[in-house]
């Protein structure tokens, strides 16, 4: 009796043992619930209850991603919506870098009860991309599938840390792309790992980001020149420039 109590409770032990290993060998459900889907130019990562959908564009790429309840829809293409007809009394906005391309994006101020997005103006090969949803409530799940999307000249090493929404800021403004880019190595008024922003050299600071053909030497600085011309000059378009310059001279 004693050998068959002893048994049982080893049987158990071996039953959690393997229930434990199958559990961590699986992530707990987290690898096994998304896969990544490829669009050709772009791919996301969406659970596996979410299907790929595609429709017949007239200008560009259009398709989407559902999962029967919840819908979301892209339109790859030069004529890609950019949220300029949101309502700024019902909507809020940020500016964020998504795996080394600057995104707007723009959600609900009540969850649930408008348009929750991602526009990319600089998307891949002069192409701008959007993505769309409306009325979802899981605002979290949307965007782990935002910050999935890679293009195929994205760089995963570039990643802004937390999306910052607020409702004082314009889409694409100065202020926002400053903070987006700039403020973890620079502060508006006072030096920190670089020179303070306010009241830039206007001509050098075009020079940094979109110029570099007139270094007389090679530069060596760890975040000089060479850093600014690689990493922003695949950010920035020229009108946000002027919108970041714009930002550095305001009171």
């Amino acid at each position: 009796m004693k050998t068959d109590k002893t048994l049982i409770f080893f049987s158990i032990i071996l039953v959690l043992m393997v229930s434990l290993i199958y559990l961590f060998a699986n992530g707990f459900g987290i690898k096994s619930a998304n896969e990544k889907i490829d669009f050709g130019a772009f791919e996301m990562t969406i659970p596996h209850d979410w299907k790929k959908v595609e429709f017949k564009g007239i200008d560009g790429y259009v398709g989407g991603i559902t999962n029967g309840i919840d819908s979301l829809t892209f339109d790859y293409s030069w004529y890609s919506y950019d949220f300029n007809y949101e309502n700024g009394e019902t909507q809020l906005f940020a500016t964020d870098t998504i795996n080394g391309k600057i995104a707007l994006l723009t959600k609900p101020k009540k969850v649930g009860n408008g348009t929750i997005g991602i526009y990319i103006e600089k998307a891949y090969k002069k192409n701008r991309f959007n993505l769309i949803g409306y009325n979802i409530d899981n605002e979290n799940l949307i965007f782990n599938i935002f910050k999935s999307i890679k293009f195929k000249d994205s760089d995963t090493s570039l990643n802004s840390r937390k999306i910052e929404f607020s409702n004082k800021i314009k889409p694409y403004s100065g202020r926002s792309l400053f903070y987006a880019n700039c403020a973890s190595c620079h502060h508006r008024n006072k030096s920190m790992i670089g020179p303070a922003f306010s009241g830039i050299n206007e001509l050098e600071f075009k020079k940094w980001i979109l110029d570099s053909t007139g270094l007389t030497k090679k530069d060596t600085a760890g975040f000089g020149i060479s850093y600014h011309r690689k990493t922003f000059g695949k950010l920035l378009t020229e009108k946000e420039i002027e919108k970041l310059i714009e930002y550095s001279k305001a009171e």
